[in-house]
């Protein structure tokens, strides 16, 4: 009754409305998405980062958008070995796409923050992803599984994604630094005369050690081939 209430005349009342129309349901408990709309500044104290910031929920968020999506396309795609499905996933869940789904959702309506809004519109990304979880912790996997089947997928092209030619190395630098791995380098270790013309031979080395290795007629189709390999390598 008192939640009842709330919805209708609490002062959120207008959040209650505006997240139903988002999600599909009523918010139990709105906490939740008051924190993954809160984008982090960095003079917040550990503690009121940790209360009050959007990144834990974004990390949850990130593992639930990644099973249902791991899931859709093993469903959907019967004719797709791993490395194909470990692709599509990729592209699905690329940081630029995900900025986009937010700003189709209309989401940066929602989001608070103590400071100026990075420039770099790829916190927009985490926000989706922290949306996730904050469903998740609210109402439940199948509530989450609901919101991304549902508001999500319908905006993606899943013909063009197959289409478009993956960046590899982009993905791969971009994982890098979210988990903080460290140093990354691309080195031409060979260039030889084939009959095909000239073949590159491209190394990618994190931290100064070798990790993967890929050829190409180019040497930016090297670099690709490189960290797609360097990828499948960090997947495993």
């Amino acid at each position: 009754m008192r939640l009842w209430l709330a919805r209708l005349f609490g002062p959120d009342r207008a959040l209650y409305a505006e997240l139903k129309k988002l999600i599909g349901a009523y918010p139990s408990e709105l906490e939740w998405y008051k924190m993954a709309f809160s984008v982090p500044v960095p003079f917040l104290s550990r503690e009121a980062y940790l209360a009050d910031s959007y990144e834990r929920l974004e990390f949850l968020g990130d593992a639930v958008l990644q099973l249902v999506v791991t899931d859709y396309i093993f469903r959907h795609y019967p004719h797709f070995d791993e490395g194909e499905m470990t692709e599509l996933r990729a592209k699905v869940v690329n940081t630029d796409y995900l900025v986009e789904v937010a700003q189709r959702l209309m989401l940066p309506q929602f989001i608070r923050s103590q400071g100026p809004l990075p420039k770099r519109l790829d916190y927009l990304a985490d926000v989706v992803e922290a949306l996730i979880g904050a469903v998740y912790m609210d109402l439940g996997f199948d509530r989450a599984r609901y919101f991304i089947v549902r508001r999500i997928f319908p905006l993606i092209n899943w013909a063009r994604m197959e289409a478009t030619e993956f960046n590899y190395k982009g993905r791969f630098l971009e994982l890098v630094q979210q988990k903080q791995l460290g140093q990354v380098e691309f080195v031409v270790q060979e260039r030889r005369r084939t009959s095909r013309g000239e073949v590159f031979v491209v190394c990618v080395r994190l931290n100064g050690k070798e990790i993967s290795t890929g050829t190409g007629l180019r040497k930016k189709e090297a670099e690709q081939a490189a960290a797609r390999a360097a990828l499948r390598l960090l997947s495993e």
